[in-house]
């Protein structure tokens, strides 16, 4: 594989010869990189591969940006540019697509009126660390923006490959210096990971929980919180070493955040509900109230201690009530479950007034 290494020569490499990266950021999350059939799938599923395939497939492959190559271990390993060598090895049939994919990727193959490329291409440098600094700036920064996990590994492998010497503040520094970005925003996206890995190492927790559940970006917005960090035994959002970690309330925080019921629904529900996550993690009734019911609207009421809870729900009881009592006229017919429902109702108010009544006589 004789083949002279200068970075500004565009060379053609035959794409049978061309092999995925599987040190790639965007590949963190498979549980094997190594695997073309894994790796495949994600492209289909979460990389746009099929747009690009049927746009090779009508128009042609645009040979205006060359793929990004270095050579290990004797072979050619693409650095930058695996979802087009994905496309293209589909097209032309190098490469199968898992079963469930098979038949939207052979309607593409048919539907083509351009030949796929079998040769593409390349840059050729003469190893990763030449090209590694040229991703951030496209991919965090720049128009083919990563995933935050993405994001998250890229920096991980900066600052080991570049800066391991350096403190820890001047290697945030740096790294933001690299992608054109703040310091500790830097040092945020490492803190999450660390607490990613960390769950990962544990197999999360023997939780139902897989690599693909996990939405990273749920984690780096939950260190903006500094009663979740503080819960969780961080210094801070960008505490990246962890020494206090509390790897039970991380346990917690993984279940709350990604586990999904039979519907398909977590208890954190939408990213914008951690600020009440903020606060229940604040109480220790609220936690105790989280772990019982799984409805994080309930345990937020308590995050105010039980008095104020109570309140708030007699309020909000009869806001409801109020506002059945306006329907009454619109609904038509009225039936016998409405009965029995009004009827449950009547009854369980009757008893909270009970016993309410009971206790503050005694």
């Amino acid at each position: 594989m004789a083949m002279q290494k200068n970075p500004n020569q565009v060379v053609r490499i035959a794409t049978s010869s061309l092999n995925f990266d599987p040190e790639n950021p965007r590949f963190y999350r498979l549980n094997n990189a190594h695997s073309v059939p894994d790796v495949i799938e994600e492209m289909l599923d979460d990389e746009g591969a099929q747009d690009l395939m049927r746009s090779i497939g009508q128009k042609g492959y645009f040979e205006g940006e060359p793929l990004l190559v270095t050579e290990e271990n004797g072979e050619y390993v693409v650095v930058e540019g695996n979802r087009r060598l994905a496309a293209v090895k589909l097209l032309n049939q190098q490469i199968l697509p898992p079963a469930r994919r098979g038949a939207s990727v052979a309607q593409i193959r048919a539907e083509a009126i351009e030949d796929a490329p079998t040769e593409l291409p390349c840059i050729l440098y003469s190893s990763r660390r030449e090209i590694m600094r040229y991703l951030g700036y496209r991919h965090i920064t720049g128009i083919r923006e990563w995933d935050a996990l993405s994001k998250a590994k890229y920096l991980a492998d900066i600052r080991r490959e570049f800066y391991p010497e350096l403190s820890q503040p001047e290697q945030m520094k740096s790294l933001a210096r690299d992608i054109g970005s703040r310091s500790d925003y830097v040092a945020q996206l490492l803190t999450a990971l660390s607490l990613y890995i960390h769950a990962d190492e544990a197999n999360f927790f023997g939780l139902p929980i897989q690599a693909k559940d996990v939405e990273f970006s749920y984690l780096t917005t939950a260190l903006s919180y500094s009663k979740i960090t503080d819960w969780l035994g961080l210094e801070g959002r960008t505490d990246i070493d962890m020494p206090g970690l509390d790897t039970g309330n991380l346990k917690r925080a993984f279940a709350w955040m990604f586990s999904k019921n039979a519907q398909g629904r977590t208890i954190i529900g939408e990213s914008r509900n951690l600020d009440q996550l903020a606060e229940v993690v604040s109480s220790p009734e609220s936690v105790q109230m989280l772990e019982e019911t799984g409805k994080l609207s309930e345990a937020y009421l308590y995050s105010e201690g039980p008095q104020v809870a109570l309140e708030k729900a007699l309020e909000l009881a009869s806001e409801r009530v109020r506002f059945a009592w306006n329907m009454l006229p619109k609904t038509k017919p009225l039936t016998t479950k409405h009965l029995e429902l009004a009827e449950t109702l009547s009854e369980d108010s009757r008893s909270i007034r009970s016993y309410l009544r009971e206790k503050l006589e005694d």
